[in-house]
This record gives structure tokens, sequence and C-alpha cells, in this order.
């Protein structure tokens, strides 16, 4: 889980969570795609991913597991409020290196 700093609001992974959230490309796609949206089930981020809905669930897993992601409404998952860009923005301040999502191919 990530740690919040009371004098900076915005929480801080550990190198280890972020080495493992953004060692696959896959995820960083998932990310992208969740920047974009306020929440989306499991089977349109996989589709977004180009990836069947349970590998899709795999990352998200992950994603939930390290506090990036949030399950909201039962099955829509979102970015978790302390790492929702502003809208339009597609870039992620994850406490340690910020992450631009705007110039992926």
């Amino acid at each position: 889980m990530s740690e919040i700093n009371p004098t900076n609001p915005v929480p801080v992974l550990n190198v280890e969570q972020v080495a493992s959230l953004l060692g696959n490309s896959a995820r960083w796609i998932a990310l992208r795609e969740l920047c974009k949206e306020p929440a989306m089930p499991v089977y349109e981020l996989g589709r977004r991913m180009g990836i069947t809905p349970a590998a899709a669930s795999k990352h998200v897993a992950l994603m939930l597991r390290i506090g990036v992601v949030t399950a909201v409404y039962g099955r829509l998952y979102a970015l978790a409020p302390a790492f929702r860009p502003p809208p339009g923005t597609l870039e992620i301040d994850f406490g340690h290196c910020v992450v631009r999502l705007d110039s992926m191919s």
C-alpha cells in the first residue's frame, strides 16, 4: 500500500511498487485509459489494452494491491483519487516519479 506524507499530499509508492507497476507495457496502457475515464469494467479495459478480460483482471489485481486502482460501483475500476490527474491530463505523480502517458504510441 502506498504511504501518504502529511507534508506532501501525493502518496509515495516504494521503488518495488513502482517497478512492479511500470514493469509491463500493458499496465502503462491501462493507466493511460484509466486517466481518460472516471471508471470502467475489466472487459472494457482489456479491450482497450488489446488483451483478454482475464489477463486484464490480473493487471487490475496488481494495481489494486499497490493502491493505484480502486473498485467503484461494484465491478468498475478507477484510478485511486490520490493518483487521478487533472481532467485532460495524462500524467500521474507517483511520488518518486511522474509518468507521462500522453506520448505513448
